[in-house]
């Protein structure tokens, strides 16, 4: 399997190695030229970092709170655990260097153009910023700098300098502060790029950066490619890594998660009239929006390329430091809501500058709910006097399939379900196949919408139909699934991650209701590859054009099965965190199933699942469904387990070697 990917390579710039290689000018800090010595530019280097200590010592000590629950820990929760990671894989790349063969050199790829919006920045960390780009190992750039009015004389002569030192380097400047959109239209009026590259004027890139964006901007029909990215404090000490998912577009509809760093085919801006002043403070949102609509395709790096630098009164370090800044990432996205013809309203989301969108449902779709039983009739009656209690939407008809039920209490139950209007009771006898039981059911539906669900479950939140309907109405949309939380409150599903603890598993599972997962996920729409039918609606139509489910399954990963042929199909498959009800499996329970199971989904779909999962992303564990790191060694683990399961397939070491991927040096 592929080795996690992600940028190794040690800090492009540092105030020791910007005093050590680029001391000059001691107020430009241009590099020495032949007629000056290096130690001229030592001193204010060095001044500068005693500053800086002096300001870190003046602070009162940043206290890292102990993790009470280790297990539930992610990625981007506990900094040294980031640092430790990123360690292990540089020792790794050291005692195998074999592993990671060098990145194939992109000799013929698109002049970038990056566009730097620049306002009254710390000096150090505008020299920082633009000597990462000037370290570039990709050499066909060009770096279009728009002062915005800062009116700072020190500033002017940094940003001449470093013009006058590299031809691919252009200072403008506007004569009035006219806000970051003006500033950033008037870098891009000086770019000749095929691809426009965005870029704080405080920021870092990796080395690497425009080089992996210039050899992903090579492949077809790329107009927009964007990167994981990481956050840097005052101490230029990396933590909260961002590790996204590929692209998503209702995630971009909850909040701009392409961040940084984006490239945005030129062409596409031209035609979109660039940046607006109205959404300023939003402004790359709004553009993400804009530019998306017209893309004909996306592409993600899962590589960290990008360190946005957190300081004092910046939205990175601190949500509620630019709350008009967050008003503008809402108007943003009511603009692209009515641009769109959605007929929907823009909700607060799970943290600051995140939203749910809500969709009103078009017309009056009708809904059949299918619920297959086998005895347990107390169960089933729970299960079905919480249908009605405030589902948000009419349900047309509940049709309850009975697999050879034999007990007394059954029969009884079977007697009233018959004279309860709306319910309809069929007969599957013989043995137990949850795909045939599921697909006659549907076979007698006419209603527009299927709802498979478990008798095991228990509707508890208001509306959590209405949200389900909302989202299974979308033409694009094959199937939705719910958020749904074990007795204790925990999570027991929130969508399913192909290759997650073996075949497939359901991410944050265990977790606390009360938390949020990783970034936001589990409290936000979005895609996934997959989610369980023990809650899932389908369009009819939809449902009967894939086949139904798979009678070849008739226990474990039909669902699953299902969910990959939609997408197959060209359909996605949605999570809606809005549709919240209770699951009566055992905790234990998971995703296990049987080994005839097994063996057949994975002799149709190991190919699939052997790749990393697309609304995941490769340097997150395999293993651990709360997006921990995916640690060197655990690919090589993953796949001894999948031979356990399957031993037929390719050799663990056939496979490792066929599949390697080296990381980002």
């Amino acid at each position: 399997m592929p080795a996690p990917l992600l940028a190794c390579r040690a800090r492009p710039v540092r105030a020791a190695r910007w005093a050590r290689h680029h001391a000059g000018d001691p107020v430009t800090g241009v590099p020495a030229g032949p007629d000056r010595t290096p130690s001229d530019g030592l001193a204010p280097a060095l001044a500068w970092m005693a500053e800086r200590l002096a300001e870190a010592g003046s602070r009162p000590p940043v206290v890292v709170e102990e993790v009470e629950e280790p297990r539930l820990a992610d990625a981007a929760s506990f900094p040294p655990a980031y640092w430790h990671w990123k360690h292990l894989w540089l020792e790794r790349r050291k005692s195998h260097p074999e592993e990671f063969p060098p990145p194939v050199p992109v000799e013929d790829g698109p002049l970038l153009s990056i566009v730097v919006p620049v306002y009254r920045p710390s000096i150090w960390y505008f020299r920082e910023c633009v000597q990462s780009v000037i370290d570039q190992t990709y050499p066909h750039w060009e770096l279009c700098l728009c002062d915005d009015g800062s009116g700072d004389p020190e500033l002017t002569a940094v940003m001449q300098a470093f013009a006058a030192a590299d031809h691919r380097i252009t200072a403008l400047a506007l004569e009035q502060n006219g806000g970051i959109s003006a500033a950033t239209n008037g870098a891009l009026a000086a770019a000749t790029g095929e691809f426009v590259v965005l870029m704080d004027h405080d920021d870092l890139l990796e080395p690497d950066a425009l080089a992996e964006l210039a050899a992903a901007a090579r492949e077809p029909e790329v107009d927009i490619v964007y990167t994981d990215e990481d956050k840097l404090d005052e101490l230029d000490r990396i933590h909260q890594p961002y590790f996204k998912p590929d692209w998503d577009p209702d995630l971009l509809l909850s909040y701009p998660y392409f961040g940084h760093v984006t490239a945005i085919r030129h062409d596409i801006l031209r035609r979109i009239g660039g940046f607006r002043s109205a959404f300023d403070g939003s402004q790359d949102y709004d553009v993400m929006l804009r530019s998306s609509e017209l893309a004909r395709r996306i592409v993600h790096v899962p590589k960290v390329l990008y360190h946005w630098r957190v300081v004092a009164g910046s939205a990175a370090g601190d949500p509620n430091a630019k709350p008009w800044a967050y008003a503008a990432s809402r108007r943003a996205l009511e603009d692209a809501v009515a641009r769109r013809g959605i007929d929907g309203v823009v909700e607060t989301g799970p943290f600051m500058g995140a939203y749910h969108l809500r969709r009103r449902i078009v017309g009056t779709p009708t809904v059949s709910i299918i619920i297959p039983f086998r005895d347990q009739a107390a169960m089933t009656v729970r299960c079905l006097d919480s249908l009605d209690v405030d589902p948000g939407y009419p349900i047309h008809e509940i049709v309850l399939v009975d697999n050879g039920s034999t007990e007394p209490e059954t029969v009884v139950l079977r007697r009233l379900l018959e004279r309860r209007p709306g319910v309809r009771v069929l007969d599957y006898p013989g043995a137990f196949n949850w795909s045939a039981i599921n697909n006659l059911a549907a076979s007698t539906c006419r209603t527009d919408l299927l709802l498979f669900m478990n008798n095991d479950i228990e509707a508890r939140s208001p509306g959590w139909l209405a949200a389900l309907v909302e989202q299974g109405q979308r033409t694009d949309i094959g199937a939705v699934g719910a958020r749904l939380l074990y007795p204790d409150g925990t999570v027991q599903h929130a969508g399913v991650v192909l290759g997650m603890q073996g075949i497939a598993a359901h991410l944050f599972a265990g977790l606390p209701s009360d938390r949020h997962g990783y970034f936001g996920w589990d409290a936000s729409v979005r895609s996934f590859s997959a989610v369980t039918a023990a809650c899932m609606m389908v369009r009819r139509e939809v449902f009967e054009e894939a086949g139904g489910f798979d009678e070849d399954l008739p226990v474990a990963f039909n669902d699953i099965d299902f969910c990959i042929r939609l997408g197959r199909a060209g359909l996605r498959t949605v999570y809606t965190p809005h549709a919240v009800l209770v699951h009566h499996e055992s905790v234990s329970r998971g995703l296990s199933g049987y080994t005839q199971d097994f063996q057949r989904f994975l002799t149709r779909w190991g190919g699939v699942i052997r790749e990393d999962d697309p609304y995941y992303n490769r340097n997150l564990s395999r293993f651990d469904p709360y997006c921990d790191f995916r640690a060197p060694g655990e690919d090589q683990k993953w796949l001894e387990q999948m031979d356990g399961l399957l031993p037929h397939l390719p050799s663990v070491e056939a496979r490792a070697d066929a599949t390697a991927s080296p990381q980002a040096d």
